[in-house]
C-alpha cells in the first residue's frame, strides 16, 4: 500500500483535528506501517511540534515539508496540471485530513469530516453564531466538495454521519463510523503550583467561544460559590469565536477571584488538572465527537456535560447528561457529586471503563482497514 496523509494539521493545530492526526500516525506507527506511508506538512507556519515530541524519529516513514504557504503552493499544483499525490509520487491512497483539501488526480482518496457545525451558520437567518457567516459559508462550500470527490468519508461520531448525508449530501454508502482515543495524555505530575493551594476546583477545558457554553458554566459556579462551596473554577483553552461574551461576564461576575483561566497548557499539564479536579463541567451545545469528556474520564474524573448532538453516544452512561440550556440542572448535578463521594466515586468508575474502550491503535486499525478497502477496490 502506498499511502500519503495531509500531515499539515499535527504540526500547526493543538486542538482536536491536530490532535486526530498526530495520534492516528502515532497508531499507525506503532501498527508497524511506517515504511508505506508519506506525510505531507508543506506549510510556511513553523512546527509546534519537535520530530520527537511528534513521535516521527527513526520511524521509517517520509516526512515532506515544502516550505509555502498552503494558498501558493495549491496555486503551483493547478498550474503545472498535477495533483499532490503526483508531486508526492507513488500514491495510490490520499487522506485529506481538512476541509480544505489539496488537489488530486490519480490516487484514491479519503477524507476525514469532523463536524458539520458550520452548516448551521451558513444559512442567511436564524443561525446560532458559533462561527462567523462568511467562514461558514466557505467551508460548508468545501465541504461539500470534499464529500464529493472522496471514495471515502471517515467521521467520528454516528452523529456526525447522519450529518454529512443531510448537511452534505453525502451519499450515506461512503461514510464509516472511527471514533477517537483518549490514550494519549501521560501520567500527570503534582498539583500545579499556579493553583490555590488545596482549594479543590472544578474544570473546563475547550476553547473559549459562543458554541462552548462558558456564560451557563460561570452562572453555575457563581451558584456553587453563593452556596457555600469552597471550589475554584479553572478554566483551560484559547479565544475563539464570540469569546467576548464571557469575557465581559467574567470581568462583571463576583467570583473572577475564584477564577484561574489558562489559555494553553501542555499535555502533561493537562493530563495533572484532570485527574486533580473533583470534575469537569462541560455544557457545549453541539460538538462532532467531545474529546475533553473522554479526557477526564480516562484520568478518573466524574465529568457532567450535555445530552446532546454527539456527546451521549460517546459519553453512553458514564456522565451526567443535561440539556445545555439548563443551567439548573447542571448546578444540581454539581452539587451532588460534590457531596456525595460514593456517587462521584462510581461514576468516575464508569468512566474509566468507557474511557478504555477509546483507543488510538483501534483508530489506526479501522483507518488502516478503510485505506485497504480503497486498495481493493481501485
Amino acid at each position: 500500500m502506498s499511502l500519503s496523509i495531509d500531515y499539515r494539521p499535527a504540526l500547526v493545530n493543538s486542538e482536536g483535528i491536530g490532535r486526530y492526526v498526530r495520534e492516528l500516525v502515532r497508531g499507525m506507527l506503532f501498527c508497524g506501517m511506517g515504511s508505506e506511508m508519506t506525510l505531507f506538512a508543506g506549510t510556511l507556519r513553523p512546527s509546534k511540534y519537535s520530530r520527537s515530541e511528534l513521535g516521527l524519529i527513526d520511524a521509517g516513514m517520509r516526512l515532506l515539508r515544502p516550505r509555502y504557504p498552503t494558498r501558493y503552493f495549491r496555486n503551483r499544483l493547478n498550474k503545472k496540471g498535477i495533483g499532490i499525490d503526483q508531486w508526492i509520487g507513488d500514491t495510490s491512497v490520499y487522506h485529506q485530513t481538512q476541509w480544505s483539501p489539496l488537489p488530486v488526480r490519480n490516487a484514491a482518496e479519503v477524507g476525514t469530516i469532523f463536524d458539520c457545525i458550520y452548516a448551521l451558520d451558513a444559512v442567511e437567518q436564524g443561525g446560532p453564531d458559533f462561527l462567523p457567516k462568511d467562514a461558514a459559508q466557505r467551508m460548508l462550500a468545501q465541504s461539500k466538495a470534499l464529500a464529493e470527490r472522496c471514495e471515502i468519508l471517515i467521521v467520528p461520531s454516528q452523529y456526525v454521519a447522519d450529518q454529512v448525508t443531510e448537511k452534505l449530501g453525502a451519499d450515506p454508502a461512503k461514510v464509516r463510523v472511527t471514533h477517537l482515543g483518549c490514550d494519549h495524555l501521560p501520567p500527570g505530575a503534582s498539583r500545579p503550583g499556579h493553583l490555590a493551594p488545596n482549594a479543590p476546583y472544578i474544570l473546563t477545558v475547550t476553547r473559549i467561544d459562543r458554541r462552548k457554553n462558558h456564560v451557563l458554566a460561570l452562572r453555575v459556579f457563581e451558584r456553587l460559590v453563593k452556596q457555600g462551596y469552597p471550589h475554584h473554577w479553572v478554566v483551560v483553552g484559547p479565544l475563539g469565536h464570540g469569546h467576548k461574551e464571557f469575557v465581559e461576564a467574567l470581568k462583571q461576575s463576583p467570583v473572577r477571584g475564584r477564577v484561574r483561566w489558562l489559555r494553553l497548557v501542555g499535555d502533561t499539564e493537562l493530563s495533572t488538572l484532570l485527574k486533580s479536579a473533583e470534575l469537569l463541567l462541560w455544557p457545549s451545545r453541539n460538538e462532532g465527537f467531545g474529546l475533553p469528556p473522554l479526557e477526564s474520564m480516562a484520568c478518573g474524573t466524574p465529568v457532567v456535560t450535555s445530552s446532546v448532538t454527539s456527546i451521549p453516544e460517546i459519553c453512553g452512561d458514564a456522565a451526567i447528561l443535561h440539556d445545555p440550556s439548563d443551567g439548573d440542572a447542571f448546578f444540581e448535578s454539581c452539587c451532588r457529586l460534590i457531596e456525595d463521594p460514593a456517587f462521584a466515586h462510581d461514576l468516575a468508575e464508569r468512566g474509566l471503563k468507557r474511557a478504555s474502550q477509546f483507543t488510538w491503535r483501534r483508530t489506526a486499525q479501522e483507518t488502516m482497514d478503510i485505506y485497504k478497502e480503497l486498495m481493493d477496490r481501485n
